[in-house]
């Protein structure tokens, strides 16, 4: 009988690590590429996008055109429906509908399957969207995507709309109409699109030149403000509890006007 057991660290077999459990994951790590520098962007074809604007609608073109900005940001990271709803400034039952009339004109095809006990909706986005007569030519622009995650939550998508319009008519058309706008964007008039060009020119985006025209800028970065906006945006139960503490506080208003109603109200003598 041995006393002295051999040191395990010392011998020809040592002890397995503890750290290595039976569902401990192994990671090898590959060489790779260095990883090129430079702003990730989406080439997206801006006639084509106001040819899905009169067919389908404004905010379902928005959809589809945010859905492709961020496979190109996220690479094969899956998407949460809140990601689309709070960058649009809408809720996950609007992204639902737009979703689905983008899949019926057959524009987008999806799939809903069980990812890991997780139901998850594999989208596919339909390419070769034809370019009406109503557009001289394609106009393709290389549209950063961090664009849509500062730019499109802070000033709304019918004014980034209007932001992508005066992108297309750079190369497109150096003179164009406030009708053509509104025309183009499916605005509901004259009063509509001067609303949203006010607010492009409360952001920078639109700034007066010196031959009478405008000209079209890139956002600036977000302030310090305008980051905490969107970190409030992204989180859907901070946007909830705020929901129900407005209506709290509408309620309890509502009490405390009932009870001085009450108390302020002439007694009715008992018959």
């Amino acid at each position: 009988m041995d006393l002295f057991p051999p040191n395990p660290s010392s011998s020809r077999f040592p002890r397995p690590d503890h750290a290595l459990q039976d569902n401990t994951r192994l990671r090898f790590v590959t060489p790779r590429p260095e990883p090129g520098e430079g702003v990730s962007t989406v080439r997206a074809d801006l006639s084509a996008f106001f040819v899905i604007v009169g067919r389908v609608g404004r905010n379902e073109a928005l959809l589809l055109l945010l859905t492709k900005a961020l496979r190109q940001r996220t690479g094969l990271l899956a998407l949460r429906v809140n990601d689309l709803a709070w960058m649009l400034r809408v809720s996950n039952r609007h992204v639902i509908h737009w979703l689905d009339r983008l899949v019926r004109e057959r524009l987008v095809v999806d799939h809903v399957e069980d990812f890991w006990g997780v139901d998850t909706v594999i989208v596919e986005i339909v390419g070769g969207i034809g370019v009406s007569n109503s557009f001289e030519r394609e106009v393709h622009s290389d549209l950063p995507t961090h664009w849509f995650v500062q730019v499109l939550p802070i000033i709304g998508r019918t004014t980034f709309a209007v932001f992508l319009y005066f992108l297309w008519c750079e190369p497109q058309r150096a003179d164009t109409h406030i009708d053509h706008l509104v025309e183009t964007v499916a605005l509901r008039g004259r009063a509509h699109a001067n609303s949203h060009l006010h607010r492009l020119h409360a952001h920078g985006l639109l700034m007066p030149d010196a031959s009478g025209g405008y000209v079209i800028r890139d956002p600036e970065p977000p302030t310090r403000l305008q980051r905490l906006q969107l970190r409030f945006l992204a989180v859907p139960s901070l946007r909830r509890s705020l929901v129900h503490l407005v209506i709290l506080m509408f309620v309890l208003f509502a009490i405390a006007a009932l009870l001085l109603f009450l108390h302020a109200a002439p007694y009715l003598p008992l018959s």
